[in-house]
């Protein structure tokens, strides 16, 4: 009923069919719920028609608006409900932007939802293919209790064991990847990788002030500029393409094409 209260103080109105659908009950037991809130003394409303629906009359407003901890440890994935599904985090996001929403007032409401209107994040990349991460969501339990894992990775087709002290986990142009110290030396593991995952009892001792987004940035550097396999090839392309395949190639490389056209195109 709460929730049910929430939705109403978010959207204003909302039809019977709309509210069972977001609250995964019967039109019933919605219908039986705003019930028990009228006889509580909440003025809920009630409009019959193709535009009727649900109310609450007179500006009213409850302040049972209180993010639990789980839902808490959702809003940083506000605007990226993909990935925090991927994580498991789904429902635990809704349920704390309904509650955030209730917790604002008309106008700032009305500023969040321009700003939910004007942008958004979209962290795949172009004509890419998710790999499938069959052990991301063990992973993440791994990283939010700080708990040593035991995993099977693949590498260059071969399977081999770890273990390894996950310290957190990144969503870089689609693929998601295992930040992660072994015999205390920084890994980074490619989750699509991962064929299995065992929870270990070892708790992990995260590193004095760890930061997982510099973290993250070394290690991109690093591997950047470390990777020097390359072939070369000679390809004729029509010059406007330059620039697009020029960022397609590794950092390394792009000095070595040109991004406009040198006489014909190459």
């Amino acid at each position: 009923m709460v929730t049910l209260l929430l939705h109403l103080q978010v959207r204003g109105q909302a039809s019977g069919s709309e509210l069972a659908r977001q609250l995964e009950v019967s039109e019933r037991t919605v219908q039986r719920d705003v019930e028990a809130l009228v006889a509580a003394g909440v003025p809920v409303r009630s409009t019959r028609g193709p535009a009727g629906g649900y109310r609450l009359d007179g500006g009213y407003r409850t302040r049972l608006t209180g993010v639990g901890l789980d839902e808490a440890g959702a809003l940083a994935f506000l605007g990226l409900a993909g990935p925090a599904e991927q994580l498991g985090l789904g429902d635990m996001l809704e349920g704390a932007r309904i509650k955030v929403w209730a917790s604002l007032t008309g106008e700032a409401r009305q500023r969040a939802g321009r700003t939910a209107e004007r942008f958004h994040l979209d962290p795949v990349r172009w004509y890419g293919t998710p790999e499938p991460v069959p052990c991301l969501t063990q992973l993440a339990d791994a990283v939010w209790r700080d708990r040593r894992v035991r995993l099977e990775y693949v590498r260059d087709g071969r399977a081999a064991t770890r273990e390894v002290d996950p310290l957190g986990l990144v969503l870089a142009a689609g693929d998601w990847y295992l930040v992660a110290l072994r015999d205390q030396q920084r890994r980074t593991y490619r989750v699509s990788r991962v064929r299995s995952v065992e929870l270990l009892d070892e708790p992990v001792v995260r590193p004095a002030q760890f930061d997982l987004a510099e973290t993250w940035a070394a290690a991109r550097r690093e591997l950047e500029d470390e990777e020097q396999t390359s072939v070369e090839v000679t390809l004729r392309v029509a010059a406007r393409a330059l620039p697009r395949l020029r960022r397609l190639v590794p950092v390394h490389g792009q000095a070595r094409s040109p991004s406009r056209r040198r006489g014909r195109s190459r």
